[in-house]
């Protein structure tokens, strides 16, 4: 098997996983898993009651309905 080698540019990359790491879980920390933005109202969890969710979904029920 191949020798692990750690030199600069590897541990720049492994840096920069790192701390996008920490940015993502902090922001889900935050935020939770709601990309709706301001358009939630009182507040989603994972876009379940997401005002947004529920108008996106009458917006591709009505356009089925034309076709």
């Amino acid at each position: 098997m191949q020798e692990l080698i750690l030199n600069g540019p590897t541990i720049v990359i492994l840096i920069a996983i790192a701390a996008l790491a920490v940015l993502s879980v902090r922001r889900m920390t935050r935020r939770g898993l709601c990309d709706c933005g301001d358009r939630c109202e009182g507040g989603c969890h994972g876009c379940s009651g997401c005002a947004a969710a529920e108008s996106m979904t009458a917006a591709m029920e009505e356009a089925a309905r034309k076709e």
